[in-house]
């Protein structure tokens, strides 16, 4: 799964990747260091003219016929494997317009022990060259139905996938990386189906990754800078 995760370049440094962010209006989004579910996420969408374009979106999907937005705090990752056959997520992958990327430079697993009584241990995967990249994501628009003059809420979900076996001895599950051009240019080009993104939805290719200790303090989620990444006994 991926339940935290960081996007910790500055606005002009990302746009070297993503070049749609220097249209953002303001950083927000950016320099996260501890980014938690249901806060806004920096996110790229293709508009129906086929350009791309970044914002804001909130993380924990809400599908558009659900009655509680609280619902989005239990979705805010998408199983690959069963995207086909969820409610909440089927439509959304057949269609480009509904498919995302969600932009990040690494996420947080915690390791688990051999001692059953010792806290788990929050571990960090970034790309060897720590450049910026994207997890697959869906999003949708949502809207109480009681409210038909209230303002639309957008949110998305990270696709997930099989851990790689860098990731294995923490996680059994990862969430699909888009790392290359290619790769996230497909999966929001609106002409293509469900299936023709299907190969996409795999695990990150062995050698990519580097899985390295972060600091507790990122346990809790108000806690968010540079030193969640030091390890507490190096910071000491």
């Amino acid at each position: 799964m991926c339940g935290r995760f960081t996007n910790t370049l500055k606005r002009e440094d990302l746009a070297h990747v993503f070049p749609e962010a220097a249209a953002l209006p303001t950083a927000e989004g950016c320099e996260r260091y501890n980014i938690a579910p249901t806060q806004d996420v920096l996110a790229t969408v293709t508009t129906r003219e086929g350009e791309r374009r970044m914002g804001l979106l909130r993380w924990g999907l809400v599908p558009f016929w659900a009655k509680d937005v609280r619902i989005g705090a239990k979705m805010i990752n998408a199983r690959a494997e069963s995207l086909s056959e969820k409610a909440a997520f089927r439509d959304l992958v057949e269609h480009g317009r509904s498919r995302c990327l969600v932009i990040a430079d690494g996420y947080y697993e915690w390791l688990r022990p051999e001692d059953p009584k010792a806290p788990r241990i929050p571990m960090h995967m970034a790309l060897a060259d720590r450049r910026p990249f994207a997890f697959a994501g869906l999003w949708t628009w949502w809207r109480p139905k009681d409210d038909p003059d209230a303002e639309r809420l957008a949110t998305c979900t990270i696709v997930t996938t099989a851990a790689n076996a860098e990731v294995a001895p923490v996680h059994d599950r990862m969430p699909v990386m888009l790392v290359d051009d290619d790769a996230r240019a497909a999966w929001l080009d609106r002409s293509l189906d469900g299936a023709a993104v299907r190969d996409l939805l795999a695990p990150l290719p062995e050698g990519l990754l580097t899985v390295s200790p972060a600091n507790p303090l990122v346990n809790n989620h108000v806690n968010d800078g540079p030193e969640l990444l030091v390890p507490a006994d190096a910071a000491a």
